[in-house]
């Protein structure tokens, strides 16, 4: 498969804007509601390939569901409302949350939280998730991902991003820099009943620039082939 390149869309935060019925007053909202997210009694496989990008891990908590991320400069000055695709999914793929949320233009804060609004707290606190937050609404073709904090305590200080991937067991690896000369195995993390991601890759932040967009190129090995799918990462990295 050959390297999909992806262009970077505008996406914006502010304060007392209405659309399609829902306020922003509190800067993001639900594009419409209700709440969109599924519980299956069997898993559910997803064709997707990335499946979360995070500051935090996937693994079980009671702490209440929430999704914080930092504010792209791109955000802070655009004139239009902008979509964001947020999404959830446990990693046995019995639940998953998909919403569209918009973000008010001029937002002047210095971090985004997209409420979660479902039913599922209880089983959320049971499973490992993970969680995703992408430019576009949901079903647009995009592959830049803001990193996401999820459930993360207060005052965390983030040292690694991670990928979650849908490598359906097989051998991944991820490469950044210039000319991505830098490269390294992913964890295979995979569980019986652990259906939507089977691989984690790890990079430590301070290896990452902190003022510019990040190519991260994925390399997923099938058979005798290797597949290459590229990915990028906003350069915003939110405090908890």
């Amino acid at each position: 498969m050959k390297p999909v390149h992806i262009k970077i869309f505008p996406a914006a935060l502010a304060l007392f804007t209405t659309v399609s019925g829902t306020s922003l007053a509190q800067g993001i909202a639900l594009e419409k509601g209700p709440f969109q997210e599924r519980v299956s009694e069997y898993s559910k496989v997803s064709g997707d390939i990335v499946m979360g990008v995070m500051l935090t891990g996937d693994e079980a908590s009671t702490r209440e569901p929430s999704i914080v991320t930092g504010v792209a400069p791109d955000w802070t000055e655009s004139s239009a409302a902008s979509p964001v695709c947020v999404r959830i999914v446990t990693k046995d793929g019995r639940y998953e949350a998909e919403n569209t949320y918009l973000i008010a233009p001029s937002y002047a804060g210095t971090r985004a939280p997209f409420p979660y609004e479902g039913q599922q707290a209880d089983l959320l606190a049971e499973r490992s998730a993970v969680a995703l937050v992408k430019a576009g609404r949901c079903g647009d073709r995009s592959d830049t991902f803001i990193p996401v904090h999820w459930k993360a305590e207060p005052g965390a200080q983030p040292k690694t991003l991670h990928v979650y991937v849908n490598s359906a067991g097989n051998p991944v690896s991820i490469a950044w820099g210039r000319g991505a000369d830098a490269i390294r195995n992913c964890a295979n993390v995979t569980e019986l009943a652990g259906l939507k991601y089977t691989a984690r890759c790890d990079v430590q932040i301070d290896e990452l620039p902190s003022e510019a967009t990040v190519r991260l190129t994925l390399f997923v090995v099938r058979s005798n082939s290797e597949e290459v799918f590229d990915i990028r990462i906003l350069p915003v990295f939110a405090r908890g």
